[in-house]
């Protein structure tokens, strides 16, 4: 028995050292496998930066750089998009959180602090899922949140989009939609809109007081005269949205003007002569009316009807003094104005259609304006210095047509061009018209606008006369400011 005991054991031991030796043996080969892998990486990853070395230095081809810079145009535009879209988006957030509250602070009574209370415990939760990188959104949500369910839900929130409100400010840099109609006030919003216009008037005339025997000779007084006028109007307009379709507004202006006139008669004694005038006084009152007339859904573009008042508070050009034969001179400067008037001395009605079409970041306008100019009877001072004459004076209707693009250079600042053409038909007195009295002119427009805040802009336009019918130049500064009621 002890025999085999220590046979077992022996056998036990032979095993035992056979599995010493035989992981031993494994050991060694792993060994020899690692150091080869080492030394196979050692000389490997030399190389391989070498040649990626290599690549890299190696030139880039014409091809490649035009590919690699439309790839970073692309991102860039991207970036932009991106961009623009958050700041819409943080925009709308904030609108319709002011909005809420507007209707919380209604449907209670008690202000916006307490409705905020009383939402508080049912929010917490949301808010402590918000991520912290956004606080508009946690505060959207929790005051979007209701209160108990006690309490009234509010209404729709409803308003302009943060993109009509960008279409809006683009719009504003138009004074000639600004004047005829087209860029509506939010309900319940008033824009009280200071502006300074600036006109300058250069026109040349020549007057002939004779007959001709043949063509090319005349018998009689020839005068060339160069009239020269300056018109600096303030304005204070004011617009009040009746609701988010409909506006009203009122325009109040004041009129400073100076001007001279330059006569010289053809001949070889002859002098010349310039009288000066001026006039200060207000000028014709306007008031209007502006609807949107559809939506502008599925691509179509936006529709506004208008309409325009002005009446004759101005001074009328046939209420002011004027120089007559009995004048020193007044051989050469008769029927020229002593002061200058303020207004027309007509009242007008303008009825108007105009068009807008968004198409970020661009918007397209047209407007398409006829003017009624109602006839009145009036006096008309005689050059002679006599007893005035009684006339019923019409002046011509006109028709305008108005074409132009604007869009937004970035968050704040804006711009448009445009073109207006005009019409205007002959004048008539007493029912007969008076030849050479009808024109045509032309005049391109171009703005640029600033927004000071979000209720405040600025707004600078200029234009330049086509024609010798208009003002050469003109330059219109506008601050619209904008109060919620």
């Amino acid at each position: 028995m002890l025999a085999e005991r220590l046979s077992c054991h022996a056998q036990g031991i032979a095993l035992s050292g056979d599995g010493r030796f035989e992981r031993s043996r494994s050991l060694r080969s792993w060994r020899t496998a690692l150091y080869g892998a080492v030394c196979f990486a050692g000389f490997a990853i030399p190389a391989y930066a070498q040649s990626d070395t290599q690549s890299a230095a190696a030139p880039i081809t014409p091809q490649e750089a035009a590919r690699l810079r439309a790839e970073i145009l692309q991102q860039q535009q991207q970036i932009q998009a991106q961009q623009r879209e958050l700041y819409l988006q943080s925009m709308r957030l904030n609108d319709q959180q002011n909005l809420l509250n507007s209707e919380l602070q209604k449907l209670t009574g008690t202000g916006t602090g307490t409705a905020a209370d009383a939402s508080q415990p049912t929010t917490t939760d949301t808010t402590q899922e918000a991520p912290a990188s956004a606080p508009g959104t946690a505060q959207t949500a929790q005051a979007a949140a209701p209160a108990s369910p006690a309490a009234p839900s509010a209404a729709p929130i409803s308003g302009p989009s943060p993109q009509q409100q960008e279409e809006r400010r683009v719009l504003q840099t138009a004074h000639e939609l600004s004047n005829t109609g087209g860029v509506l006030t939010p309900k319940g919003d008033l824009v009280v809109d200071p502006s300074i216009e600036y006109d300058y008037w250069n026109q040349n005339q020549v007057n002939i007081a004779g007959f001709s025997v043949v063509p090319g000779i005349t018998f009689g007084n020839i005068n060339v005269q160069r009239v020269e006028a300056n018109y600096e109007t303030t304005a204070v307009t004011l617009r009040y949205g009746v609701t988010n379709r409909l506006e009203v507004n009122l325009k109040i202006p004041v009129v400073y003007a100076t001007g001279s006139t330059t006569t010289q008669p053809l001949g070889p004694n002859a002098q010349v002569f310039s009288p000066g005038a001026s006039g200060f006084n207000i000028g014709d009152i306007q008031m209007g009316a502006s609807y949107q007339i559809n939506a502008g859904n599925d691509g179509w573009p936006i529709f506004l009807g208008n309409v325009l008042f002005k009446t004759t508070t101005g001074t009328s050009p046939f209420d002011v003094p004027i120089y007559t034969t009995n004048d020193p001179n007044g051989t050469y400067i008769a029927g020229i104005e002593k002061t200058l008037p303020t207004g027309t001395g007509f009242y007008s009605l303008e009825p108007n259609v105009t068009m807008l079409l968004p198409t970020s970041p661009a918007v397209l306008f047209a407007n398409i304006l006829y003017g009624i100019n109602f006839s009145r009877s009036v006096q008309i001072a005689n050059i002679a210095g006599t007893a005035p004459t009684t006339a019923t004076i019409g002046p011509g209707n006109y028709i305008s047509g108005t074409f132009g693009v604007g869009f937004a250079v970035n968050d704040q600042t804006s711009m448009t061009f445009s073109y207006q053409q005009e019409h205007v038909w002959p004048t008539t007195e007493n029912g007969s018209q008076l030849g050479g009295s009808s024109y045509d002119f032309g005049t391109f427009n171009f703005g640029v606008g600033f927004a000071v805040s979000k209720n405040v802009n600025v707004n600078l336009g200029a234009g330049i006369g086509v024609g010798p019918n208009n003002p050469v130049a003109k330059i219109l500064l506008e601050v619209p400011i904008k109060f919620q009621l």
